[in-house]
């Protein structure tokens, strides 16, 4: 499950380095968040832009990522990404070159 955390609580363990990151929209109900994800050898980060009704920062552990997969944006737009946790939550994402954001999370996770 994913938590939301305050900008001063999301900080890389040390030596741990972003491998991927990008402009994102997170789906959270009917609004496409605007934002910053990002990919760490441990995480798997968003970070909304101030401007969104809903803000701040969310975080899957990639130890809990059952699959991620393509899905199309409004039924026809290739753009989507959807993160399954092994709970079962299911996440979406919009974002650009989504196979790279699929191949660097798969890689990630070893």
């Amino acid at each position: 499950m994913s938590k939301i955390f305050s900008d001063t609580e999301i900080v890389p363990a040390p030596g741990e380095m972003v491998v991927h990151s990008g402009a994102a929209n997170l789906w959270r109900g009917p609004e496409a968040v605007g934002g910053r994800l990002w990919l760490t050898g441990n995480w798997l980060v968003f970070r909304s832009h101030a401007v969104n009704v809903q803000r701040g920062a969310w975080a899957w552990p990639l130890r809990q990522i059952a699959s991620i997969g393509p899905v199309n944006t409004l039924l026809v737009v290739p753009n989507g990404l959807e993160v399954v946790m092994d709970d079962g939550d299911r996440v979406r994402f919009v974002v650009n070159r989504r196979r790279a954001w699929m191949d660097a999370v798969e890689k990630a996770k070893g």
